[in-house]
């Protein structure tokens, strides 16, 4: 038998889903996805974090750590910084949106 889920297990459920698209996102954008796969999980991420009122700080903070995590091990010293930079400038710009 299926327990129903509370909207609390529910809102987790999908922040885990949306930081697991994160993670696929900058793995196939190291391995040469197209970098429109990376902007819509970046957005997709933003948009979440909006919704559920997370400071711009805290967004910044987990993206930087998703970079580090699931993109850092496979980049060069030389791209790790530009890789952060752009997910944190798509970041602000969604997040300061209208």
């Amino acid at each position: 038998m299926m327990t129903e889920l509370n909207a609390t297990d529910r809102a987790r459920l999908r922040a885990q889903v949306i930081d697991e698209g994160l993670a696929v996102a900058l793995a196939a954008h190291v391995a040469g996805a197209p970098r429109a796969e990376l902007r819509q999980a970046v957005a997709t991420f933003v948009a979440t974090a909006k919704r559920t009122m997370t400071p711009p700080q805290d967004v910044i903070a987990s993206l930087k750590a998703h970079v580090q995590r699931d993109a850092g091990p496979h980049l060069n010293a030389a791209e790790y910084p530009p890789l952060v930079q752009l997910v944190v400038g798509w970041a602000i710009e969604d997040y300061y949106q209208a």
